[in-house]
């Protein structure tokens, strides 16, 4: 099989669980850090640490992302974290008022988010990335 068939297959199948949890997660993070950013700091100055967390925590995310792309199991974990971190700090924020619609897509974007990283396909894709990139070190000796 050439190399542009098994990658046509690898996507085909592992694709859509990738960008589905890719997606849910940078929901999750976006409407938490957004429901965080108007309830706890409501009255805070939004000159410089506003847009500096909010670079911090995309540079995290796409680090976790992009430990599973290149077969780093860790950064799975790294990604559940920020789901389960998004969950606890969303939830007391309901106690101010929060917008009902985002304080709902938060909590319900980070559960889809673990819920695709826990599912069966997900491991199938990062066993296969852990895979090639044993197949990757060993080219290189």
């Amino acid at each position: 099989m050439t190399y542009q068939m098994q990658l046509k297959d690898f996507l085909r199948r592992y694709f859509g669980v990738f960008i589905a949890a890719f997606f849910a997660s940078i929901i999750a993070v976006a409407w938490t850090f957004a429901l965080a950013w108007s309830t706890y700091c409501r009255n805070c100055a939004q000159d410089g640490l506003f847009p500096l967390g909010l670079y911090g925590l995309f540079a995290l995310f796409a680090l976790g992302h992009g430990a599973v792309v290149r077969g780093r199991a860790w950064g799975t974990w790294l990604i559940a974290g920020m789901c389960i971190a998004c969950m606890l700090i969303t939830l007391p924020t309901y106690g101010h008022r929060p917008n009902l619609f985002i304080y709902t897509g938060s909590l319900l974007a980070a559960l889809v988010a673990l819920l695709l990283l826990n599912s069966q396909r997900y491991r199938e894709m990062r066993k296969r990335l852990a895979e090639y990139r044993q197949q990757r070190r060993q080219a290189r000796r």
